[in-house]
């Protein structure tokens, strides 16, 4: 599980950029280690005895789920009236995208970042 290291070390980097917002960074950092969280589903999957294929940097690691997530996210800012809500959902896209960008370069294995297509 190097990945979750390198990628949490590249949120940390990551939290040096000019940001003002506290949770814009919070998200970055976090954003770099969330889609990885789909291998729990590979783990129970694998446990149960079903199958674990397209489980893993299929749909935590897309555009759909970024695009998503970044909407979810305002749409409860705006019914919270809780600007920081938005703020923290941009930090997470930027760390989700920066996550899946970090895997396209370094990992030999693909992302699907256009899944399902």
């Amino acid at each position: 599980m190097a990945q979750a290291g390198l990628h949490g070390l590249a949120g940390l980097a990551m939290r040096k950029l000019p940001f003002h917002k506290k949770w814009v960074l919070t998200g970055i950092v976090a954003g770099n280690i969330l889609p990885d969280l789909d291998s729990l589903l590979v783990a129970w999957a694998t446990l149960s005895g079903g199958d674990s294929q397209g489980l893993h940097r299929t749909w935590s690691h897309s555009l759909i789920f970024i695009l998503s997530l970044l909407i979810v996210f305002h749409i409860i800012s705006k019914l919270n009236k809780s600007p920081w809500i938005t703020a923290l959902g941009i930090g997470l896209s930027i760390g989700i995208l920066a996550h899946v960008m970090v895997d396209i370069f370094i990992w030999f294995r693909g992302v699907q970042f256009l899944w399902p297509f």
